[in-house]
C-alpha cells in the first residue's frame, strides 16, 4: 500500500477560514464532509457548512477543493516537484441576516472565481501560492501563501501541519470589511462608515489529517485557528480577532 500524500493544489489553495477536509492523493475520490467556521473571519457567530468532496485528475485536467468548494482547472509540471496551473470555481457569499453585526448591510452574493496557482512539493514539504479573482465586478481578489509539512506519513495515515496568510486587494477588503455611508445608515448595529484598504487580511495555523479506513474509504479532517490582520482587524465588522475552524469528512476512492 502506498504512503498517503496530499493532493497538489489542495494543499496550497484550500482557504484556511473556509477549509474543507484534506483529501488524499493516489486515486480519485468522492465524498461528503461538514465544516464549522465563522460566518466571516472576525465574526463571533459560527455555522456548520456541508461540503461536497471530490478529487479527480485525468492528465492535466483536475477537479479538487479550492477555498472549501469544488473547482476545476488545468495543471502542468513546470519542473521536478514544481506544478502550476489555472482554475475556475465558486466563492461563498454573506447574507446580511447571517450575523447580528451585518444586519442591514448589503449582501455579498455567491459568485464565481478564477485564478492561478504554483506549488513546490519536495518530499514532505509543500510551499504554494495562489491568486483568486472574483468574477463579480467590485469583489476583488486575494493572494494566498501557504506552507506545510507532513509530520506523520505512513501507509494508512498522514498528519500535515501548516501556516498560511492572505493578502487582499482594496476591492476584496472593502467588500468584506468596509462599511459604506449607506450601509452605516441602514446598519442595525449603528456601525460607523469605514474604508478598508489593501493589505494582509488574515493568517492561520492548521492541521490536516487523513486516515485510510479500507482500500476504498478514507476519513479526512482539518482543524485550525486564524486571526484577522490589517484593516480587517480594525473594521467595525470585526467582533473577534481570532477564530477556530474545523471539518470532518469521509470519501470513497475509485
Amino acid at each position: 500500500m502506498k504512503a498517503i500524500t496530499m493532493t497538489r493544489g489542495a494543499v496550497a489553495i484550500a482557504l484556511a477560514a473556509a477549509a474543507g477536509p484534506a483529501i488524499a492523493e493516489g486515486t480519485n475520490l468522492i465524498g461528503i464532509g461538514v465544516g464549522v467556521r465563522p460566518v466571516y473571519a472576525g465574526s463571533d457567530e459560527y455555522r456548520a457548512v456541508p461540503t461536497p468532496l471530490i478529487n479527480y485528475r485525468s492528465g492535466h485536467f483536475f477537479i479538487t477543493p479550492r477555498a472549501g468548494l469544488p473547482a476545476l482547472g488545468l495543471s502542468y509540471e513546470l519542473a521536478p516537484d514544481l506544478e502550476g496551473g489555472v482554475f475556475v470555481g465558486l466563492g461563498l457569499g454573506r447574507d446580511s441576516d447571517d450575523s447580528d453585526r451585518t444586519r442591514g448591510l448589503d449582501d455579498i452574493d455567491f459568485h464565481g472565481v478564477y485564478g492561478a496557482f504554483v506549488e513546490w512539493t519536495p518530499g514532505r514539504y509543500s510551499l504554494g501560492a495562489a491568486y483568486r479573482q472574483a468574477a463579480k465586478s467590485g469583489y476583488g481578489g486575494t493572494l494566498e501563501l501557504r506552507t506545510s509539512y507532513a509530520v506523520v506519513q505512513t501507509e494508512r495515515q498522514q498528519l500535515r501541519l501548516g501556516v498560511s496568510t492572505q493578502w487582499a486587494n482594496s476591492s476584496d477588503m472593502q467588500t468584506w470589511y468596509g462599511v459604506s455611508t449607506s450601509d452605516a445608515a441602514r446598519s442595525r448595529e449603528h456601525l460607523s462608515p469605514y474604508s478598508a484598504s489593501s493589505g494582509f487580511k488574515n493568517a492561520a495555523l492548521f492541521a490536516n489529517w487523513t486516515y485510510q479506513l479500507t482500500k476504498d474509504w478514507t476519513v479526512m479532517s482539518t482543524l485550525g485557528v486564524s486571526t484577522v490582520l490589517g484593516d480587517a482587524r480594525d473594521s467595525p465588522l470585526t467582533e473577534r480577532k481570532t477564530n477556530v475552524f474545523g471539518s470532518l469528512g469521509v470519501g470513497y476512492r475509485f
